[in-house]
């Protein structure tokens, strides 16, 4: 080749190395789905308007996400959010099946198993057929308690199981006692606090202490369930519908005790008391979001809606009592288009930028495997034939 040529081919050589650099630099610059920043197509939606609401348990996060513009919210000019009444799980079901709900939040699935199918749906498969649901949140509940000067208590689950039936009454009683040697423990009544509506809290404590103290079936999340059937404690005791309202009754009531999730207590130091739970490896924990991330951690089984309880996990410093908080949206929005593609590009963002949030609003950041779960399903939200998630 002669000298000419041969800077020719280099030049060629060149500028196609320099032109496959540049579309490399363009294509990296492409914005995530998902990401909330600039580009970013859950963004962009038809002006919409959306109804939602359900579990208390999720409150917190979802009413950081929708409200104002702060960074890390869902900041989409053309959506409107509709009031959250976070009137519970059972709500947020029954919400998105009647069409009250664009969008229901629920903290255990549409489960025919769990006793949690809405009203006209008497199979799994015709759940699976009508609605899409998918993990948005992880967080842990916690024991909460009354006692002034008295944090940290432990309270087995066992424990915690005779105080909700009924057969220990006082916080000086011997069982509590020999969990806690050198406590000097009052002579105070103890005054149970329970959710008095379907409740996904309800659920997931239930399940925890049926779990850890090996006892069947499994909750189903009705007011003042355990072990499969109504609670035995009959006298003092408060009913509350959500989790606001127990965290105000453990915050002002002396000697109550009740269950809730850990951003209410969080937000009330010095004034709720966590107790110390043991993990399935007896171990004593103090609540943290490291131990309740363990939690999801702990079980190996894929993420689904017939597979989705995580408590009581087997390892090491694994929070024994969390849970998943699902939303659910109808998988054929043909009559509400607009409203459908906002839900869905909400509901996506949530779940991966919008997790960059959760720590500081007291939950656990989705693993990625859980968002990865929740695009794909989301995927199946269409208006006709027309996949909802992906149109720009």
């Amino acid at each position: 080749m002669n000298m000419k040529l041969r800077s020719t081919a280099s030049k060629i050589a060149t500028l196609g190395v320099a032109t496959s650099l540049l579309a490399g630099a363009v294509a990296g610059a492409a914005v995530a789905q998902g990401s909330g920043k600039k580009g970013d197509i859950d963004l962009h939606t038809p002006t919409a308007t959306i109804a939602h609401g359900g579990s208390s348990f999720v409150f917190p996060f979802v009413a950081y996400m929708t409200t104002g513009n702060g960074v890390g919210r869902y900041t989409n000019p053309s959506v409107t959010f509709g009031t959250d009444t976070a009137a519970g799980s059972g709500d947020g079901r029954n919400g998105v099946a009647s069409g009250t709900y664009n969008i229901g939040y629920s903290d255990y699935p549409m489960n025919i198993l769990a006793g949690s199918a809405p009203t006209g749906y008497t199979s799994q498969g015709a759940i699976n057929n009508a609605f899409v649901q998918v993990p948005v949140a992880l967080g842990g509940a916690v024991v909460g308690y009354h006692l002034p000067g008295l944090n940290n208590l432990k309270l087995s689950a066992q424990v915690i199981a005779d105080i909700y039936n009924g057969s220990i009454t006082k916080w000086n009683d011997s069982d509590i006692a020999d969990l806690n040697k050198g406590v000097s423990l009052p002579d105070k009544v103890i005054k149970v606090c329970y959710r008095s509506a379907s409740s996904g809290t309800t659920y997931a404590f239930t399940n925890y202490l049926n779990v850890a103290t090996r006892t069947s079936p499994a909750a189903s999340g009705a007011a003042m369930e355990g072990s499969g059937k109504a609670w035995k404690a009959t006298t003092n005791i408060i009913g509350e519908a959500n989790n606001a309202a127990m965290a105000a009754d453990l915050k002002d009531t002396d000697g109550s005790i009740g269950y809730l999730e850990y951003s209410y207590a969080l937000a009330n130091p010095g004034t709720i008391q966590t107790a110390q739970l043991q993990d399935a490896n007896g171990e004593w924990l103090k609540p943290s979001l490291v131990n309740m991330a363990n939690a999801a951690t702990a079980y190996k089984k894929t993420l689904s809606t017939t597979q989705f309880s995580i408590v009581y996990g087997v390892g090491k410093n694994v929070w024994p009592f969390a849970t998943y908080v699902w939303a659910i949206v109808k998988k054929d929005q043909t009559a509400t288009a607009a409203n459908g593609e906002a839900a869905v590009k909400y509901l996506d963002y949530i779940s991966h930028g919008g997790q960059a949030k959760a720590s500081a609003n007291g939950y656990v950041p989705l693993p990625v495997a859980a968002q990865a779960y929740t695009r794909t399903q989301l995927l199946q939200v269409k208006a006709g034939k027309t996949v909802l998630l992906s149109k720009k």
